[in-house]
């Protein structure tokens, strides 16, 4: 075999091995436990305004069938004043609001939400709403469409 034709043949021996190799995975980034489970103030306003936006469409969904009981259809008329309510602040008054909430949650007012204060505040919201007085509660147990 002469160089030249030794030469292309380990030419083409390299550039088979080359595409033919399996991508290279990259390594996952490490995530931080402390940072990966903590929620900024404009996370929770972002989260917020996008669920404003989802209970809107979902409500406006319900309100438009003809078979509610006039107990449901009132408390969506209920929750559809309140997102309505949000939606048309005006933005400054509604990130006040929101920041308001979001210091009530922050109990160490370090401008982050960690996931033992998320729990504390899911604990006491759960308390409040399932409290024997709730007429949410009642609502639930009266409508079998829920």
């Amino acid at each position: 075999m002469n160089a030249i034709a030794r030469y292309a043949f380990a030419a083409t021996a390299s550039l088979f091995a080359a595409a033919f190799q399996p991508p290279a995975e990259a390594a996952p980034a490490a995530a931080d436990p402390a940072t990966s489970d903590t929620i900024t103030f404009d996370q929770y306003r972002d989260w917020r305004l996008h669920f404003i936006e989802e209970r809107q469409t979902q409500i406006a969904a319900e309100l438009a069938a003809k078979d509610l009981t006039a107990q449901r259809r009132a408390g969506l008329e209920r929750q559809k004043a309140y997102y309505d309510f949000f939606a048309a602040m005006s933005p400054a008054e509604r990130d006040r609001r929101f920041r308001e909430r979001f210091d009530e949650i922050d109990t160490n007012h370090d401008g982050i939400i960690d996931h033992n204060e998320r729990t504390v505040w899911h604990d006491k919201q759960r308390a409040f709403y399932e409290r024997p007085n709730s007429y949410r509660r009642d609502e639930a147990a009266n409508d079998l469409r829920r």
